[in-house]
Formats: structure tokens, sequence, C-alpha cells
């Protein structure tokens, strides 16, 4: 017998992996977004300790935005695969956790034959609810869904838990352990996983007295690990954050519509069990019509489906002679309801209306039940003879077609759940009510350069499906401002912010990003408008990568208003510096740059005020000033430039020449960790005024010969490391830095140049190109900077391309900005040097402008 079970293990297992082959090639969709390519917690720069104090989705347990979903073994596995493929989140990696889905639900698979057996079926039953349970399309969520790893190993752990359960030998420790560890997967899983132990000893009693204590053990142990599980998200009274849509019933104000809506998303959890179609994969929002009384014709299959199927089973059960038959029978049923227990919203509120993805546990009784169903429909027959070869007959063809067609289903679903544009286009195909879909089409279709027209149908769709729906409003914004309608995108978003706060919902989710699109399109338009939701942003988190975005481009907008004023670049100033602070600043290289800049501009101010040709030294701040903070959105802080100026006043550069050694000033060079944040950090310690002693004694080189004014240092230092960053100029959809990224060239490279230090100008030149002349670079370079009106930085690039390689345009071209800047006696003196180069013919013209 034990071979025939072996045989019926590896055929199913084999069967489930080859029903879920074109699962093999399937990308990032849905949610694995969100739990593995944006979550940090994945990749193996983030501690692991981690695991253990944030969510599945990658937010701290204790925090609003927590879903208090707790995983960290399926977050690990994750993890692992993600280290192995060099912590890239692509396609191969997409490709190489399909595999383990597909592996994991195979084995999970082979081990129900033996399960099946022990709970008491029959070997016939056991292959064939194996085979169905191999091929339900239900499963294509839980497999095919990268997400639902959380599933399939919560699963294998709850098999293994009640296959070695037994409190007559020594292994019952360990099958408590694997229990627990369900609950380390998915947080439902030790709810069945330990209390079965409790109902399959109950219906075999033990021999020995003394044995019954150990039956009762699961249930002590579960109730610790759920006090604990609670303990972990700050107790009972924090609530995980569920959006209103992806749970109506549960939300309802009225009490019988709150009830009769559950009882039918449960009665539709049960029919996808028997009846799996249709499938989609998301039945929230207006998917599924809320039953607000008894009139409603739906509301009598629920309650005769929940109330009478247990019923029917129980009576099924002890209506047989047979022990095993009772006890089989009765042990799925018990699987049935405690798998069922945790998303029937009967315990707690769930996050969904309807998931298929749930399904997967509870669905291997159900097959356990259908093939016990099949097998005992017929009467019975006599085991040898032509009725009794017609009965296997019988049985076999309708398993083959049973499980012929599911898994035709499988292989189609599969596919379905490979891209994230086939997968909302079969959910709207199933489920057209649903205006989350269409939203989800007409983002993808954005962002994978579909078409336009296409998207805005379908957001406009989302809109009319639901008008309050504000992710769709935000959605038509996005489209209409890539077509170019910026009239029409500010009111899409203005809509989409009202009622994403009228909702509650304007600081979590992407109501930050709506915020800042439409802070970005009211800066040319209403400047007062766009700097009241910049200051909004500045409130959110500091460890929101939006935050440091949003203060990046917060600061952009200062500058592009500052027309000549201090305050504004000021705080310009520090809001780069603040997104600088923050690890969870992506693009660093644009922030540095823009530092940099504003440095320069400050720079002159403050020289000015100083050598008393300009505007006053900035006042002192109070001590209002002092302790003000972003969480005030008008306050403006000066106090780090107060220290600036300060530090300026009291440095001497001359006083540090006899000093045995000196800092570079531009060349950071190795520290102690080259982790940018970290590098950053050290540099902020020496702009707060220590000397070059101190910075030396804090492990800054000291090999510099050129002592420059700590103003102009900090800003060749900011520029500097912006241009090691970035290897391209910045997006211009993010931030305008492209300008400032060629700024910075000009300065770091036009002083690097003078100083005869062509090793690291040419290091710094490449960005633009191996083959390219960099006096004829500079000279470019310095045509612009003249043009846009900064004659100090394009002076400094003609004096670096004039040491590299003299020519009558650097001379005209020093001759104009030293005449802007009101040197006159030198520009004239420049134009009487430019006279002694012949003037280039049209060719040498045409291949110096191609230069």
């Amino acid at each position: 017998m034990l071979w025939k079970l072996f045989l019926y293990s590896a055929a199913s297992g084999g069967f489930a992996c080859a029903v879920f082959w074109n699962a093999l090639t399937g990308d990032f969709v849905y949610d694995d977004t969100y739990a593995i390519v944006q979550n940090p917690d994945v990749y193996s720069s983030s501690p692991l300790a981690n695991l253990l104090k944030n969510d599945f989705w990658g937010f701290p347990l204790q925090s609003e935005k927590s879903h208090k979903s707790f995983r960290p073994l399926t977050t690990l596995t994750f993890r692992v695969e993600m280290s192995q493929m060099g912590n890239t989140a692509d396609k191969q990696v997409a490709n190489m956790m399909h595999r383990t889905n597909v592996i994991l639900h195979g084995i999970n698979t082979a081990l129900l034959v033996p399960l099946y057996r022990k709970l008491g079926f029959s070997g016939k039953e056991c292959f064939i609810a194996s085979m169905l349970f191999a091929c339900h399309p239900v499963h294509a969520e839980a497999v095919a869904n990268l997400v639902g790893r959380a599933e399939l190993l919560a699963a294998l752990f709850t098999i293994l838990s009640i296959l070695l359960w037994s409190p007559s030998n020594k292994r019952w420790p360990l099958s408590m352990l694997l229990g627990s560890l369900a609950l380390l997967c998915k947080e439902t899983a030790a709810v069945v996983a330990l209390p079965m132990c409790t109902v399959m000893q109950t219906l075999k009693p033990p021999k020995k007295p003394a044995s019954r204590l150990k039956t009762v053990l699961p249930l002590l142990l579960l109730a610790v690990l759920l006090a604990a599980r609670v303990s972990l998200h700050g107790g009972i009274h924090q609530r995980p954050f569920l959006h209103r849509e992806s749970n109506p019933a549960a939300f309802a104000e009225n009490m019988a519509t709150r009830i009769l809506s559950l009882h039918f998303y449960l009665y539709r959890h049960l029919v996808l069990l028997l009846w799996p179609n249709p499938l989609c994969c998301d039945w929230s929002h207006g998917s599924i019509p809320l039953l607000h009384s008894f009139a409603d014709m739906r509301s009598f299959g629920p309650f005769c489906v929940i109330y009478g199927l247990p019923a029917a089973l129980l009576g099924l059960a002890s209506c047989h002679a047979s022990r095993s038959y009772h006890r089989g029978l009765l042990s799925s049923s018990a699987l049935m309801a405690l798998s069922i227990v945790p998303f029937s919203n009967v315990l707690f509120t769930v996050g969904f209306a309807v998931a298929e993805r749930v399904l997967y546990i509870p669905s291997i009784a159900a097959c356990s039940i259908m093939a016990h169903i099949l097998c005992v429909s017929l009467p019975a027959l006599p085991a040898r003879g032509p009725p009794a070869r017609l009965c296997r007959c019988v049985i076999l063809m309708i398993v083959v077609t049973w499980c012929g067609s599911w898994a035709r289903s499988c292989l189609k679903q599969s596919l379905v759940w490979g891209t994230a544009e086939s997968l909302y286009r079969a959910g709207i195909d199933a489920n057209p009510s649903n205006e989350k879909l269409h939203d989800l089409l007409a983002t993808r279709l954005q962002n994978s350069g579909g078409d336009l027209q296409e998207a805005m149908w379908h957001a406009e769709e989302a809109i009319r499906l639901n008008d309050d729906y504000w992710h769709a409003h935000a959605t038509l914004g996005q489209l209409r401002s890539t077509g170019g309608d910026r009239s029409a995108a500010i009111a899409s978003y203005t809509k989409a912010l009202r009622l994403a706060e009228d909702q509650q919902l304007d600081t979590v989710a992407d109501a930050p990003k709506v915020r800042l699109n439409l802070a970005v399109q009211l800066q040319d338009v209403d400047r007062h408008a766009a700097e009241g939701h910049f200051r909004r942003l500045c409130l959110l988190p500091a460890s929101d990568p939006l935050r440091a975005m949003g203060l990046v481009i917060f600061g952009a907008f200062l500058e592009s208003g500052a027309r000549g004023r201090r305050e504004p670049l000021e705080e310009a100033a520090y809001m780069y510096e603040e997104a600088l602070r923050s690890s969870a600043l992506e693009h660093r290289s644009a922030a540095h740059l823009r530092l940099g800049s504003v440095i320069r501009r400050l720079a002159l101010t403050y020289n000015e005020s100083l050598s008393g040709h300009g505007v006053g030294a900035p006042v002192a701040p109070s001590c209002s000033e002092k302790s003000a903070t972003l969480q005030e959105p008008g306050s403006r802080i000066p106090s780090t430039w107060w220290q600036v100026w300060k530090c300026m006043k009291e440095f001497n550069p001359k006083t540090e020449v006899g000093c045995d050694k000196e800092i570079d000033l531009v060349t950071l060079g190795p520290c102690h960790s080259s982790s940018p944040v970290n590098l950053a950090e050290r540099a902020w310690q020496f702009f707060r005024g220590c000397t070059a002693k101190e910075a030396v004694a804090e492990g800054f080189p000291a090999i510099s010969r050129w002592p420059l004014p700590l103003s102009e240092s900090m800003a060749l230092v900011q520029m500097r490391q912006g241009l090691e960053l970035a290897s391209a100029p910045m997006a211009q959809s993010l931030d305008p830095g492209g300008r400032k990224w060629r700024e910075g060239l000009a300065v770091v490279s036009a002083r690097l140049v003078v100083e005869g230090r062509m090793s690291e100008a040419s290091k710094i030149l490449a960005p633009l190109g191996p083959h390219l002349d960099p006096a004829a670079v500079l000279t470019a370079m310095a045509e612009e900077q003249l043009k846009g009106g900064d004659a100090t930085v394009a002076l400094d690039a003609y004096k670096a391309a004039l040491a590299l390689h003299p020519s009558r345009k650097i001379h005209l071209g020093m001759a104009e900005s030293l005449q802007k800047l009101g040197d006159k006696a030198a520009a004239v003196h420049h134009r009487q040097l430019a006279k002694q180069y012949p003037e280039l013919s049209q060719r040498g013209k045409a291949s110096e402008h191609c230069a």
C-alpha cells in the first residue's frame, strides 16, 4: 500500500507543477510591487532585524499605515532569492521566485496524499482529492502571484504539523514547532494548524489518560502565540489600516446591510471552491453590490449554504457505521471551518471582500469532501466483475473530465497573471463594475507608453462608476497632464485631493504624490497655492521618500522665485540640506548640485555684505526662530545660514597656511564609510564650522595647496559630490537639474584646470564623452552660463579653457564676462589679446561649433 501512496504523491505533485507551467515566466504584478519590489526588507541592505519590526509590506507594525500583517518567514524567502540575484528586482528574479512558488505548490500537493490517509480516507479518495487540489483554478492567485507565497508556506507548515502530530510518540514538539512557523508565514495559519492537532486527537482519543494533557497543549501554545502577536503591533487597541472600499460591507452603517453582505461574501468564497468561475484578481469596491434587506433574492443562498452545509456533512457522517468514514469526514469539515473563520469577518475585520488566494488551505478540505462524495455516490459494488470495472471507468471518466477542465483553466489563469496589463484586462472582463481595475489599467497604460486615449477612457469609466473614488481623479489628472491640458489636470488633482481629505486619506497611499503633482502644476499658475502644497509635503514623516523628493523640488521652486532676495535662497538651501539628511532620498546628486549652486549665490551676497557693497549681513535669529521647525508650514529657518555667515566671518584662511596638513576642499577623498549617506553626514560636520585641523582629525585627507574662502569651498564640495553621484544630467521631469549639472561641471572642472589638476578635471568631464576637447567643452559651458546671466561661472570656465588652449573666442568671451562684472579695464585688455589670433574661416567656425 505504501508504494501506491508514493506513486499517488508523485503523480499529483508532478501534475500540480505541470498545470502552472505558464506561471514560470511571470513578472512582478499587482501586490508584488508593494510586497517585494518596493519593500526595503526584501533587500540585503536593510537590517535583518527589521523583519521582526515591520509588516509584510515594509511598514513598521506599530505605524498607523500598517496592515498588521506579520509574515517574516515569507519575506525572508524573498530576501534570500533577491540576494542571490544581486538585489535587483528584474525579470530574472521574478522568474526565479515564480519557480519557487510552483515547486512549493507541487510539494504541498504531494504531501496531501499521506495527509488525507491520516485523516481517514481511502487510497482512491486520497488520489482523487490530491489531483483535484493540484489543478483547482482558485489556486491561480496563490501560485501565479508572488505574494501568494504566504499561502503556500503556511499550507506547507500546516500539512507537516498535522502529519507529525501524535501525542503517543516524541514527534509532537516538532509538530507544534511547525504549527508555530505557519504563524510566521501567514498570521491566520496558526488558527488552523494547532487547533487541527487538538481536533484529530479528540476524534481519536488516546489510550493513556496521562496523554490527554498533550491534547490541549496546541491550544495553550496558540493562546501564547496570539498574545505575543498582538503585542508586536501595540496591543488590541492598534487596529490595522484598512480602506473602506476594500471591504464595503464591513464599513456599512446599517446593521442589516452589514450582516447580509458579509454572509454573501462568505457564500461567494464557498461557491468558488466548488465552481471557480468567474475568477478575478480584485473583488473590492463596487464588484459585489451590498445587500440591504431580505427582499434581495441573493440573501437566501448564503444562509442556506453557510448553515445548511455543515448540518448536511454532520448528518452524512453520523449515519455511517464506519468509524474511519466518520473520522475522515469530520476532520475535513473541521479543517474547512477552521480555515474559513479567519477571513469570515467574525473574529476581526479583514481588508478584502472576496479573495481567491485565501482559499488555498480551505480547498484542502473541500477537495477531500468532493472526492469522498464522488466515491460514495455510486452504489456499493463487488470488488470484481463487470459492475466493478464499469464503476471504476465511470469514476475515472468523471475525474479525468473534471481535472482536464480545471487544468485548462489553470493554464489560462497562469498566463493572465503573467503581466499587469493582461491581469487587469481579464479582471475587467470578469468584473466590469470594479472601478479600481479600470483605474489600474489606465495607470498601467500610461506607465508603459500605451494608448493615451484608451487610458483616459478607463480613468473616466472608473469615475463614472464611482465619482467619489479619489484615485481615479488623480490618474485622470496625470493623463491630462501628459496630454498637455494643464488646467484640466489641475482640476482633476484638486478634486482628488479634496476627496482624499474628506475620506481622511490625504497623508497615506498615493495622496502625497497627488499633492506633489498638483504643486508642480501650480508653479507657474498660482505660486502661493503651490507653496502651500509644498509645505504640506514637508510635514510627512522623515523616512518618507516622497518628502525628500518634495524638499528638493520645493527648494528649486524657492530658488526660481528668489529674484535677488536672500531669504528664499536661504530657505531653499535649508530644503536641500534637509533632503540630503534623509536616507530616503534617491536622486542625491540633484540635491548636492543645487545646494552647491545656492551656496555660491549666497556666498556672493555675503561677501558683498562683508565688504560693505550690498545688502546687510544676516540678522541673528531670535530664540523663536532657532526653535522653528518644519512642523510650522509657514516658518523660515535662517539659523543654518546665520551659522554659515558667522563661520565665514571668523574663518581666516591665512591662519591655516602654516599648518602641516590642510584639508582638500574639493576632493573629499576616502572616508571610513563609502555610503553616500555617511559621506554627506561627515561633510555636514565639517560645514558646521570646524577648522582644517579638526577636519583632518575626523579623517578627511589633507592634500590641498589652494586655500579657498570657506563659502566657495562648501559650494565646491557639494558640486563635486553631486557630479560624482550623477552619471548623466538630471531628468527634467523630476528636477530641472540639467542646468545645475552643467554649472557644476563648469565651476569644479574650471578650478581643477586652473590649479593644474588635469587628471581630476578629465574625470569630471568624462560623462560628456570620451572624444570631446575639454577646452571646447569648457568654452561651450561658459557661453551657456553667460547667456544665462551667470558671468562669474562663465569667467571661471573661460579661464580654465584659456589655460588649456588659448584662442580668440575664449579671450572675447572673457572680455564680455568681465564687462558684465564691471571690470572694463580687464575687458579691454582681453579684447586686445584676441586681436593677436587670426579670425576663423567659416569652415573653422563650423568645426569649432561642432566641437
